[in-house]
């Protein structure tokens, strides 16, 4: 057995998954679902300031949680920043949530990848238990109202996301 799977690093983003999608109900809103107001959310940027989902309402929103203890999530990361980058101009916004992981993690892979659209932290899971994600990357797509329109678990295809959002526009 190799000794470096032992290491927090390795089980930490699976661990805390689980944990979320055993313990989620503690916090889901029971009558939230898709085509309703989205449920609002507080997160974390880089500085570790607050910063509520509300504050994007009028954009179209795209919401995508994640870990960077997932491969499908980490490929998908250049994609979603070219997408970000082609909707920006016509108010989408692109916003992924790492799911329980350190600041410090967060910031440097965020750097190493050179994202430019807002990664938010999720350190507590709170986020995720009310959107009821139980898979990463799981990706919500929100109207300019606040309803939460479309979730596509998995990677979200360039096909996939531009239908959605000219759906939304």
């Amino acid at each position: 057995m190799r000794r470096d799977l032992l290491r927090p690093r390795h089980w930490l983003p699976a661990g805390l998954l689980l944990c979320a999608v055993l313990l989620g109900g503690c916090q889901k809103d029971p009558t939230w679902k898709l085509g309703t107001p989205a449920p609002q959310i507080t997160l974390f940027d880089k500085q570790d300031a607050s910063v509520k989902l509300s504050a994007y309402q009028g954009d179209v929103v795209v919401l995508r949680f994640w870990s960077s203890g997932c491969k499908d999530c980490v490929a998908g990361m250049p994609a979603l920043d070219r997408y970000a980058q082609k909707y920006r101009s016509r108010g989408v916004t692109v916003i992924a949530v790492n799911m329980g992981e350190s600041r410090e993690v967060v910031q440097k892979f965020v750097g190493a990848m050179n994202l430019r659209y807002p990664v938010l932290r999720d350190p507590e899971l709170i986020a995720a238990k009310k959107y009821r994600v139980t898979s990463v990357p799981s990706t919500f797509f929100i109207d300019r109202k606040g309803a939460a329109r479309l979730m596509v678990p998995g990677e979200v295809s360039q096909q996939v996301f531009e239908k959605a959002v000219d759906a939304l526009l």
